[in-house]
């Protein structure tokens, strides 16, 4: 359930970029959004929709490249990304695993919504004549040439706030986060996204 838990954000999964047109709406998201402090709740369900894995935690952001995903259920875990390098923190296992953040997040979701990928080199907007859906607006966006594990990602949008993200990989499962208490260009404190090992944990990838 950890790994689920990294892999739903995308995390090492190459994805990809933008076009305009229908991707205007995110597009105005991601380039007026400085920082963001909001609660999620994260489902994953397979192709033949057995039960879904759901875990909560609260995000922190701070563009560019800067972010938080705190983990609270069913386990706690921490995945910060401080502008150089990506950590992840299982403090039930005792263990922190660390990697150089370009290479770790590579073309990820995660990374797009820090900043720092060319979104129109990687991604194309799905036109549809209704982008409307149980009360949101939504873009999707695909990989270009089929790179990636992704099939999809798409954001849906209460007026300018994104509330849910829905990520279908390439074998069958489907992972929504759903936002919530969303603040967004808030000041948030930098030592949020700074990261010491805890004394006595097992240090992995340095």
């Amino acid at each position: 359930m950890r790994r689920l838990l990294i892999l739903a954000l995308g995390l090492w999964l190459p994805c990809a970029g933008l076009a305009g047109g229908a991707g205007a709406q995110l597009r105005s998201f991601l380039e007026e959004t400085v920082s963001l402090d909001a609660r999620f709740v994260q489902e994953r369900v397979g192709e033949r929709g057995t039960a879904p894995e759901r875990a909560t935690g609260r995000l922190r952001l701070q563009r560019p490249g800067r972010f938080r995903w705190d983990y609270d259920t069913p386990y706690v875990q921490t995945i910060l990304a401080d502008g150089e390098r990506l950590w992840i923190h299982d403090p039930d296992l005792e263990q922190v695993t660390v990697r150089p953040q370009a290479e770790a997040l590579g073309r990820s979701p995660a990374r797009l919504l820090s900043g720092g990928l060319d979104l129109d080199a990687h991604y194309g907007v799905v036109e549809t004549t209704d982008r409307r859906e149980a009360g949101l607006d939504w873009v999707e966006l695909r990989p270009l040439g089929g790179e990636g594990e992704f099939e999809s990602v798409r954001f849906g949008f209460a007026g300018p706030r994104l509330v849910r993200m829905v990520m279908s990989d390439n074998l069958g499962f489907v992972t929504t986060i759903e936002f919530s208490d969303i603040n967004i260009n808030h000041d948030i404190d930098p030592e949020v996204f700074t990261f010491t090992p805890p004394p006595g944990v097992d240090v992995l990838g340095e």
